[in-house]
């Protein structure tokens, strides 16, 4: 991707996703400290790109004027504002990691520039996140293969259609948390047994680290053979399985996904 503009990569909002991707790309090697500008009045942002070397850039305007790529990275509740700050500016691509708002939303507010849509995960940060993509029409493939490559470089990217953008926050947007407070509940309950905190939270989390990797190992082993080759007949590991059916887990997910996706898309209005 050849570009005229002074920076690469313009970023709107360096709060935890927005430094995570610009802090991923430097530490990957897919872009230089240089070719990155921000623009966020925080004291905090200030503060990070001076320590990080980041351009840091007063006027969103300006930051817009010298980035090919406008990384918008605000919360949903901050959106709405900054299109009205910058709907009048010309830019050759944004990527999008606002949760809910769609591709047309965004045309339809800043004159039919061609967006990209992304939906990262927190574990970008250490190089290990995932994240789903797609583009408008009328968005170059050259600038969304780089943008893909970007996030390819800190872990597993896919590209999904826009239809399922929130539906996908219920496959890995949302699940860090999901994962943090299952292993909060055993690590509780493991505590209240007797068990030393800092032993257990090792045992678990390199237990989790462990299974994830079998996982991705061996990914046309079905999830169904993992958990029969712990649960042995008569075993202790069977029991508990059969709890977990009983109680219905898998429909408790389903009513929490169904509540993750609706306020998704009441976001997007």
């Amino acid at each position: 991707m050849k570009t005229q503009k002074k920076y690469t990569l313009g970023i709107i909002g360096l709060g935890h996703m927005g430094g995570a991707i610009a802090k991923g790309a430097v530490r990957n090697d897919y872009l230089e400290r240089y070719e990155i500008a921000v623009y966020d009045p925080s004291e905090h942002a200030r503060k990070d790109c001076s320590i990080e070397g980041f351009a840091y850039l007063s006027d969103v305007h300006q930051l817009i004027e010298n980035s090919h790529i406008i990384l918008l990275a605000v919360t949903p509740q901050q959106v709405e504002g900054v299109l009205d700050e910058i709907s009048t500016d010309q830019m050759d691509v944004v990527l999008s990691i606002v949760t809910g708002v769609s591709i047309a939303h965004l045309q339809e507010r800043l004159h039919n520039t061609p967006i990209i849509r992304g939906m990262p995960n927190t574990p970008l940060q250490i190089g290990a996140g995932a994240t789903a993509l797609c583009m408008s029409d009328d968005c170059r493939a050259d600038d969304y293969d780089f943008v893909f490559q970007l996030f390819a470089s800190m872990g597993v990217t896919r590209t999904i259609p826009e239809d399922k953008m929130n539906e996908i926050v219920t496959v890995h947007g949302s699940i860090p948390a999901y994962v943090y407070y299952f292993v909060q509940c055993i690590l509780d309950d493991a505590i209240e047994r007797g068990i030393d905190e800092r032993d257990a939270r090792a045992l678990l989390v390199q237990t989790f680290i462990g299974s994830a990797q079998l996982l991705k190992k061996y990914p046309e082993r079905s999830i169904e053979r993992f958990v029969d080759e712990v649960c042995s007949k008569g075993g202790t590991t069977i029991e508990a399985i059969g709890e977990l059916k009983e109680r219905n887990i898998s429909a408790i997910i389903h009513d929490a996904n169904e509540k993750c996706i609706a306020r998704a898309k009441q976001l997007g209005k």
